[in-house]
């Protein structure tokens, strides 16, 4: 296959990387790949340019050039459209509402796409699914011995951003039933973070007497987004802040910590970062701490990523990690619905550096045959071509 990929900006450079990796995982299939950079000069020069030649698909992350996915230049061409989401797709509703001919749109959390059929359909997303981001990851393997494990430098390391405490971003909205049903979704999935907004919003209006129908769903759509965003910002702030009042020692990179820092003494700052010297610090940490990001059946790149660098991962637990992993051997996971055990296992973890190593190591071992990028290649790979 000749394949297109496109990657534009990111916050950190992570999107830009998973491009990077993607390809060389498609090269190494035997793919002909072509990398378009949408932050050159001028960059839908470059993208014509390359699908002017005989192009199976056109890929990207988070739906980078839906518009032109959706023109009659990429019709024409018999070209698919492969794009990964990795946030919530309430977030990229206009992306997602463009007319493409042939999709395979992934997602990273089983819930998102329960959502996005919900409200469109499930041609919607074509030949796409359930695809979590790959692990990024440095040329060289690292050393999982136990030996190196105890070299590790970090106890425990956090990377990404502090959004500060949660806002309601529907406060100030005239009284209605529809704000009503806004503040009442989001205070639902405040008390259980497990609940994902579709569900969230379907028992808040079954407890009002009524039904989640597909046109409820699309007139409502438009005011979900300040929900999800409350909800993602109120769980992160709440798992922080508890491991914080415990003076767990945090270092922490990435925006917006500067408060959070100066409030608690044990998190330690190490400056904005980028997500390459992420895998760097992923190298010299013991354990990462993942807090899911707006998904509760799903994956991240960081815990896959954390795993293929050699580290114990201490993450937010979702449906997808419980099938993914064996929970207390390759992974530990904690829940939100125990917020206030969430330290102790921690500072029980930190304080067992053999069981830290040897998890470390299974985790590694199970990232490397089951979550590396040539896994997710092989995996889009085969959907392009249902999709042609």
């Amino acid at each position: 296959m000749r394949l297109v990929l496109a990657k534009g900006r990111s916050q950190y450079g992570s999107l830009r990387l998973h491009i990077d990796q993607l390809a060389a995982a498609l090269s190494e299939l035997g793919h002909e790949t072509v990398v378009v950079d949408l932050i050159d000069a001028e960059p839908m020069r470059a993208v014509n340019a390359a699908m002017a030649v005989r192009t199976d698909a056109l890929i990207s992350f988070n739906g980078m050039l839906h518009e032109f996915a959706a023109s009659d230049v990429m019709s024409q061409s018999g070209s698919v459209f492969a794009s990964f989401y990795v946030d919530h797709p309430i977030h990229h509703l206009t992306r997602l509402e463009s007319r493409i001919q042939r999709p395979a749109l992934f997602f990273l959390d089983a819930t998102h796409i329960a959502f996005m059929k919900a409200r469109a359909g499930p041609e919607t997303i074509g030949a796409g699914g359930l695809l979590p981001p790959g692990a990024n990851e440095l040329d060289a393997a690292p050393d999982v011995s136990d030996e190196a494990f105890a070299r590790r430098d970090i106890p425990v390391l956090f990377s990404g951003t502090y959004r500060g405490e949660p806002t309601q971003g529907w406060r100030g909205w005239p009284d209605s039933p529809a704000t009503q049903i806004v503040a009442q979704t989001a205070e639902r999935m405040a008390a259980d973070g497990r609940l994902p907004l579709l569900d969230a919003l379907d028992a808040t209006l079954n407890a009002r007497g009524a039904a989640l129908s597909v046109d409820v769903l699309r007139a409502i759509t438009p005011l979900l987004p300040p929900v999800q965003q409350f909800a993602e910002a109120y769980h992160r702030h709440a798992v922080l802040t508890a491991l914080g009042d415990a003076e767990a020692p945090i270092q922490v990179y990435g925006l917006g910590w500067e408060p959070l820092c100066a409030r608690y003494p044990s998190f330690q700052y190490g400056g904005v970062g980028s997500f390459e010297e992420t895998l760097h610090l992923l190298r010299r940490a013991r354990i990462v701490l993942s807090i899911n990001n707006g998904f509760v059946a799903g994956g991240h790149e960081r815990v896959f990523t954390a795993m293929r660098a050699g580290a114990c991962v201490f993450s937010e637990a979702s449906a997808y990690y419980a099938g993914a992993f064996d929970d207390g051997r390759e992974i530990v996971t904690y829940g939100l619905d125990s917020l206030d055990r969430i330290p102790g296992r921690l500072l029980d973890l930190m304080a067992d550096l053999p069981a830290q190593a040897a998890i470390a190591r299974a985790g590694y071992q199970r990232a490397t045959a089951e979550h590396r990028w040539q896994a997710r290649a092989a995996a889009l790979v085969q959907a392009i071509e249902a999709a042609r």
